[in-house]
């Protein structure tokens, strides 16, 4: 679904990985200076907080309305990277894939494979 304010979005005349490094606590300072001076920020941000809720979003990291996943979680009063790990815990549990998992959250495999390792080892120390 395209929105006739992402045509004059600034982030969509620059690479978009700058606004979707790996995970809730990589989002590139340059990226947030990008946002800072977007004209369509009110636009993006309202945007984004429909999306925040859904557990599987795309949008759930990166930078949007000017503001990094880190804030916006700030703003809702949950933790990003717990609420993340969760998240992955529960995607394994549906039996998705780990690239399937990452795709979804905006994470790199590794990521996933990482939390997964240390859920295991969790539930053999209880």
């Amino acid at each position: 679904m395209k929105y006739e304010w992402m045509d004059q979005a600034l982030c969509a005349q620059v690479d978009p990985s700058l606004f979707f490094s790996e995970g809730p606590r990589h989002t590139s300072r340059k990226a947030l200076r990008i946002c800072s001076t977007c004209p369509v920020q009110p636009e993006c941000a309202d945007y984004v907080s429909a999306f925040e809720g859904d557990l599987t979003a795309k949008y759930r990291y990166g930078a949007w309305g000017g503001k990094s996943v880190r804030q916006r979680a700030r703003e809702g009063g949950e933790p990003p990277a717990a609420d993340r790990d969760e998240q992955i815990i529960r995607m394994t549990d549906r039996g998705l894939a780990p690239g399937e998992i990452a795709a979804q959250l905006g994470i790199s495999d590794r990521t996933v494979f990482r939390v997964r390792k240390a859920h295991r080892k969790q539930k053999e120390t209880v």
